[in-house]
């Protein structure tokens, strides 16, 4: 799909500028070389009709211009189009057109196209290369068919293998990555980091996945969200029970080292506030065998979903006794709570509290204690 949307867009681009068939993707060797190449559109300029033979270190157009390459700098208000390789620097109002390798930078408004580059290429819409040794940058898209240093997208990078990938929405890179950073979702068959506003996608990887919500691996040791859904990770469904009477069923996600915790649950103790909901992420670092420590940052709302909530940031250190699939927690926690002023009090021991003109906040110690059994 993506080469077929290269393709249409190349062509209809071109022919709108030019009205003429200049899309024969084959490189043209230049039969020879002129300093200076200046014109209207092809093939009003000073090399004519031959202009896709000639060769130029420096071409200036006012609408398109067309050669056989170039070694300087290429101006043009609308289209340059290159049937060989370039070097040096490309300006065009709307797109750079080049079937051969590119070294060196093109900008365009739109649209940059390149067999493969070693430079830079920036576009208000798309950059193309088979390979971009150096940096895409394009207010949409980003396409290197086979590998790409650096991407930085709008919206869409995809690769073969990349470096490094930032977009606003995706990053797709079909083989492996170094770094991916997007704003809902990166994709890849190995990578060595991933970071996303959603969602995570990778085979193996050796780094850390870092998703606002879901990471998805085969293998990944270091997965940072709320649900990780690793092939050779650790999945636990446990029931806890914390100072304030949550009692919480929560599910328990990540790889050998980091976790997620997603779960809700009911409160006896606060009929006024008595549903439970809670996110956090946690670390797991073995002591023996049989025993580890977890590390656990958790936010926890008690609600009646109407005008009483009470939102509570938690950090526990939890000794873990595992015992086949089951493993038993247990350790105290230090606690901040926030809710409105006028609400009956969270706890009767803080430490400290804060009264604010519309709301409470107390520092309390307290303790959390629960069953996980592996699933």
């Amino acid at each position: 799909m993506l080469t077929n949307f290269k393709s249409l867009l190349f062509q209809s681009l071109v022919a709108g500028l030019t009205g003429i068939t200049l899309l024969n993707p084959v490189a043209v060797q230049a039969q020879e070389h002129q300093r200076a190449h200046f014109g209207l559109v092809y093939p009003i300029s000073t090399n004519g009709i031959r202009a896709a033979q000639i060769s130029n270190t420096v071409s200036l157009h006012v609408l398109a211009g067309v050669s056989a390459g170039e070694d300087g700098a290429a101006i043009s208000g609308l289209a340059t189009i290159i049937k060989g390789s370039q070097r040096g620097v490309v300006i065009s109002g709307l797109c750079t057109l080049i079937s051969g390798d590119a070294s060196g930078v093109q900008i365009s408004g739109l649209v940059n196209t390149a067999g493969s580059g070693n430079g830079a290429q920036v576009a208000g819409l798309v950059n193309t290369a088979r390979s971009q040794d150096g940096v895409q940058v394009a207010g949409l898209t980003n396409i290197a068919s086979v590998n790409a240093t650096a991407q930085i997208a709008g919206l869409v990078n995809t690769a073969q293998t990349a470096t490094v990938q930032i977009a606003g929405i995706s990053n797709l890179s079909a083989k492996s990555s170094n770094v991916q950073i997007a704003g809902l979702v990166n994709t890849s068959a190995n990578s060595n980091g991933q970071i996303a506003g959603l969602v995570n996608i990778a085979g193996k990887v050796k780094g850390v996945q870092i998703a606002g919500l879901v990471n998805i691996a085969a293998e990944s040791d270091c997965p940072i969200g709320i649900l990780n859904l690793i092939k050779n990770g650790e999945k636990q469904l446990g029931v806890t029970v914390d100072e304030a009477g949550n009692a919480v069923l929560a599910l328990r996600t990540g790889g050998k080292r980091t976790y997620g915790i997603l779960g809700a649950g009911m409160n006896m103790r606060m009929p006024d506030a008595p549903y439970t909901m809670e996110a956090g992420l946690g670390l797991h670092v073995p002591l023996s065998k049989a025993l580890r420590l977890n590390f656990e940052v958790s936010n926890t709302a008690n609600t009646n979903f109407k005008e009483i909530s009470y939102y509570k940031s938690s950090f526990r250190a939890l000794l873990g006794l595992q015992l086949g699939r089951v493993e038993l927690v247990a350790g105290p926690t230090f606690n901040y709570v926030n809710y409105i002023s006028g609400q009956e009090s969270y706890t009767s021991h803080s430490l400290w509290d804060f009264y604010g003109k519309e709301s409470t906040n107390s520092l309390f110690i307290g303790g959390f204690a629960g069953v996980h059994i592996r699933i």
